[in-house]
């Protein structure tokens, strides 16, 4: 006898078993299977493209971590940047508003090259 054979035999028997329970028995088994029903683990299924899911979290999501970390490095180090870079720009709109304000150090006065500059650039 195969297993396919044995299966066959093992369903017809418990079918004809079935059929032979009194209802009071069969209520009661009913009851219990719905008492089992209502405890069992719902599998609550997501949103998924075919096949891009699946490649998405055994891929993407345990390096995950990795990733979001390397991206907050790369926005820190550009985020200095750019605030260093306001900074300079800051100084340099100091000096320009001393230049065009007449509010300038002595030090600036007394700098050969800033007497040269003033000389070229007067409009007389």
């Amino acid at each position: 006898m195969n297993e396919h054979d044995f299966q066959f035999r093992v369903r017809q028997h418990l079918n004809t078993s079935a059929r032979q329970v009194s209802p009071a028995v069969a209520s009661r088994l009913h009851e219990a299977r719905q008492k089992a029903l209502g405890r069992q683990k719902v599998t609550v299924r997501r949103f998924s493209l075919a096949g891009i899911s699946h490649a998405f979290t055994e891929r993407a999501l345990p390096q995950g971590r990795t990733a979001v970390a390397m991206v907050l490095i790369l926005l820190l180090v550009v985020g200095s940047g750019l605030l260093g870079e306001m900074q300079r720009m800051a100084e340099l709109e100091e000096v320009d508003s001393a230049l065009l304000s007449d509010d300038l150090p002595i030090d600036a006065y007394l700098d050969q090259g800033f007497d040269a500059w003033v000389q070229n650039n007067s409009p007389d």
